[in-house]
């Protein structure tokens, strides 16, 4: 429950909601989705390095994606991908010229045989890599014949660092963050301090981000007393500014001081509520600003007073970065020159409300583990204060204690990884840090216990920033278009469907944008995407939503916060990848019990009559166990599906083919069954076949596969693949068709 606060103001929409436009089609209400099923699909940060396919949900330790638009589905074995395709009847057959050497297959169609005209080429295998950490996801090409990559591109989410973190008395959190193209924002957390326990800090329960809110990159932010009000210090716009913990998107600042007096920049700041109603900002030139009245003026009128920090008649501040008050005395950090790992200082101001111009600092401490002090908070304590310093470079927590009549001194240390800032929660015996790593899967707000007496240690981790944890499966259009499934964490809304316009255009090392053009939000009712299929018009995307059970149907030309054309529940089946043939509109589900579904004119009848039938493939004595990949080839009316069998095990994946499939029902025994010690079959989780062969990712063992000729393959057949690539974590495979 969003908590109501003396200033509020109305609350904008992080995303608008667009009307979905797919004729004839009636919209459902969004599906709601338990916490189980969201759990199962966290992202790669957690999870991904364990194969995470298996026939029970539950079991299913992290998500892993087919993809689907099955490259053969509509008339002609040459003409294989209905999203390019416009099928003319179901017994068109074309010659597809296969070269079989050594150096492996490629396949290309010159020219169709029943109307002369030029047909599509295979240019392209595209694959999604799914490694541990979103960081390292990536689309990747590859040559038709296996032997070499084309494009690798990358994934530029939402969220590049985290930075600040402040907790206010109602346990609430205020964490800033850097953005792509110099976009920062806020994440608001309500109650995150409140028991805190391991889980994705996404995006929180609301974001502030936007031109409007002018922020660029946000670092430090402090909480103005109990009004619901927080300061943000933005380095970037030069100006510190004040948000509601009820704003929320796109939103101007309730007000900015942009007079920072004799400083350039404000890193943080320190706000003494009440009848003082001063604020304190440390600025990057060493200089601090006092703005008094600052709630009642605004801070128009720019610092009543500037304090610098003095020794022996010199000024010894550098770039102040962390400042707080215990007592009427000012505790500030000097991390100095940022690239220097031993100049840092942590100086103390007696007298805080009346220093003004050039003041001799109480302590002056440097040298030790002091390099890049970003940050600092203090507690009263017997027999003396603690002071809490976030070490950036040198990569700890310090705490300093003042013996009887001495100066503070360092007494313990706590080690974490690049901590960014730090947040006392009570007495300080709960802290919250932002740690600020090497890349974005590496930052997390951690809660840390730092007890007076005994050892400390990290309670609680709140990683997975942002609304993208992992890429997933990958559809194409005829023009190069791509559409791109992603999981995200449950708190910021789950998974949804990146639209990446150009993508098979796109050179080595390019980026595609998570959030510019997307089918997300709360409307969607995505949670976990695995399959996607297109229709041979892209009129519409069929989504297998493994998270919440269903297929998902949405105009494919259409983005933002948007129901589904209508959703198909399936009984409790898991779906995790389809396969559509457009002139039957009929509809393949692959399901993770190890059954096919199929919808006989699905599309026409919106799937409301439930599957025409059920197909339960058997071989050689034994039965499918949890299906993923799917494709079918309308011209010899077969299906190919992939089984994973247990995911935890990376040698007992099959390829099967069923023929007759139009009209194959309950249990069949399949033609064709690829499997074996001779294989490399372990985690088959994606398939699509050219019209001849079909391409496996292959994520146990990190391949892109291919097996030629399946059409033809009768019984079980325990034989190496015809090529093979390494693509890390392969989590789906698409072919991309270009007219020469």
């Amino acid at each position: 429950m969003r908590k109501t606060y003396e200033l509020d103001r109305t609350l904008l929409l992080l995303m608008p909601t667009l009307a979905l436009g797919l004729a004839a089609c009636s919209s459902d209400p969004p599906v709601e989705t338990s916490d189980e099923q969201d759990s199962e699909t966290d992202s790669d940060s957690d999870s991904d390095d364990d194969d995470d396919d298996a026939s029970d949900p539950s079991n299913d330790p992290s998500p892993s994606t087919p993809t689907d638009v099955d490259p053969s589905e509509g008339t002609s074995t040459t003409t294989p991908e209905p999203t390019t395709t416009d099928p003319t009847t179901e017994t068109t057959v074309t010659t597809v010229d296969t070269d079989t050497t050594d150096t492996g297959t490629e396949t290309t169609a010159d020219t169709d045989t029943s109307t002369g005209e030029p047909v599509e080429e295979l240019v392209a295998v595209w694959a999604s890599a799914n490694p541990p950490a979103v960081g390292n996801d990536a689309l990747v090409g590859l040559t038709p014949a296996l032997d070499g990559l084309a494009p690798t591109l990358k994934l530029e989410t939402d969220v590049i660092s985290i930075q600040s973190v402040a907790i206010n008395t109602g346990n609430d959190a205020a964490i800033t963050y850097d953005a792509p193209g110099g976009t920062g924002g806020v994440i608001i957390r309500e109650n995150l301090a409140q028991n805190p326990m391991n889980g994705a800090l996404g995006l929180g329960d609301r974001i502030i981000t936007g031109p409007s809110t002018g922020l660029v990159t946000p670092k430090g932010v402090e909480w103005a007393g109990g009004q619901g009000l927080f300061i943000v210090a933005d380095t970037g716009a030069q100006a510190m500014k004040v948000f509601s913990i009820n704003d929320s998107g796109d939103v101007a600042p309730m007000f900015e001081v942009t007079d920072l007096g004799s400083s350039e920049a404000v890193w943080d700041m320190h706000y003494v509520p009440g009848n003082d109603d001063t604020l304190y900002a440390a600025g990057t030139n060493g200089e601090i600003q006092v703005y008094e009245d600052f709630m009642m003026s605004m801070g128009q009128a720019g610092p009543d007073r500037t304090i610098v920090p003095f020794s022996e008649g010199e000024k010894v501040s550098v770039n102040l970065h962390g400042i707080t008050i215990l007592n009427n005395r000012l505790y500030v950090t000097d991390v100095g020159d940022p690239m220097d790992a031993a100049d840092g200082k942590l100086f103390t101001i007696p007298n805080a409300s009346g220093a003004d111009g050039e003041v001799d600092v109480e302590d002056l401490i440097e040298g030790g583990m002091l390099g890049n002090p970003v940050d600092l908070e203090v507690r009263s304590g017997i027999p003396s204060e603690r002071v809490f310093v976030a070490e950036k470079a040198n990569k700890a927590i310090l705490v300093f204690t003042r013996p009887a009549l001495q100066p503070l001194q360092q007494t313990s240390m706590f080690a974490i990884d690049a901590p960014e800032s730090i947040a006392l929660v009570g007495n300080g015996s709960v802290t919250f840090v932002a740690r600020n790593g090497a890349n974005l899967d590496a930052d997390a707000a951690l809660a840390v216990n730092l007890p007076a007496v005994g050892n400390p240690s990290v309670t609680a981790t709140f990683d997975r920033i942002g609304s993208v944890s992992s890429i997933q499966s990958v559809a194409l259009s005829h023009a190069g278009d791509a559409w791109v499934g992603f999981d995200g964490p449950a708190s910021s809304g789950g998974g949804g469907v990146i639209l990446a316009p150009g993508l098979t255009g796109m050179t080595d090392d390019a980026t595609i944008s998570a959030v510019g053009s997307r089918i997300w939000g709360p409307n969607t009712g995505i949670v976990a995407p695995k399959g996607l299929a297109l229709t041979a018009d892209l009129s519409a995307l069929m989504v297998a939503d493994f998270g919440a059970g269903e297929i998902k149907v949405f105009d494919a030309n259409i983005t933002g916060d948007t129901p589904p054309a209508f959703s198909v529940e399936l009984g409790g089946d898991i779906p995790w990848d389809v396969a559509y043939d457009d002139p039957s509109d009929r509809l393949f589900v692959a399901v993770t019990n190890g059954n096919v579904l199929v919808f006989d004119g699905f599309l026409a009848e919106q799937g409301g009559s439930g599957p025409t039938r059920v197909i339960s493939p058997t071989f050689d004595g034994g039965e499918s166990i949890n299906l993923h990949g799917i494709a079918y080839d309308a011209a010899s009316d077969k299906l190919i599906v992939s089984d994973v069998g247990d995911a935890m095990v990376a040698d007992d994946g099959f390829i099967f083919v069923i023929a007759d499939a139009s009209t194959a029902e309950d249990v069949v025994e399949v033609q064709a069954a690829i499997g074996g010690d001779q294989t490399k079959l372990g985690n088959p989780v994606d398939l699509v076949f050219d019209g001849a062969n079909v391409y496996v990712a292959e994520k146990a063992n990190s391949s892109v596969l291919r097996y030629d000729g399946v059409l033809d393959l009768v019984g079980l057949v325990n034989e190496p693949e015809a090529a093979a690539i390494e693509v890390v974590n392969a989590e789906s495979v698409q072919l991309y068709y270009a007219i020469p």
